[in-house]
């Protein structure tokens, strides 16, 4: 079995970013028009409250002797800007809560890969050094077989 093979890095980011954009009760949230619904891969400073983002993935091995599996972690980045302390931190954790229901529905269709298991590692709300902004995290992480 060789051991170099193309990871589906890119096929699985999009297929997350479809299912966050597909997730009515995030987009409630986020949307700002028809065509912006707040879900991104990477934002400037100019992009307006609320969103979220995919970050960057990192990947480990877990090959068998007879199969190329490869453990994937993505992070999602959840971000509000309120005053309100108790209205910001609510906020974020429904936009963490949407996004983790939308993540472990097993339904992934990778070209040339199968995810094998899908597992909610940590969520967290933290404050941000910009006054006002509450930032949530999920990390969910991937067991994905190359086929």
């Amino acid at each position: 079995m060789s051991n170099y093979y193309a990871l589906p890095l890119f096929d699985l980011q999009k297929v997350i970013f479809q299912k966050l954009t597909a997730c009515e009760t995030l987009t409630t949230i986020t949307k700002k028009s028809d065509e912006d619904l707040g879900v991104y891969d990477a934002v400037d400073e100019n992009t307006p409250y609320p969103y979220v983002t995919i970050s960057e993935p990192y990947t480990s091995p877990f090959d068998t002797k007879t199969s190329n599996i490869e453990t994937i972690t993505f992070t999602i980045h959840a971000w509000w800007k309120d005053n309100n302390e108790y209205s910001g931190k609510r906020k974020v954790y429904e936009m963490l809560s949407a996004s983790q229901q939308a993540l472990m529905a097993r339904n992934y269709m990778i070209p040339g890969a199968k995810v094998l298991s899908i597992t909610r590692r940590e969520s967290r709300v933290i404050d941000d050094n910009s006054p006002g902004v509450k930032h949530g995290i999920l990390t969910i992480q991937y067991k994905v077989q190359n086929i």
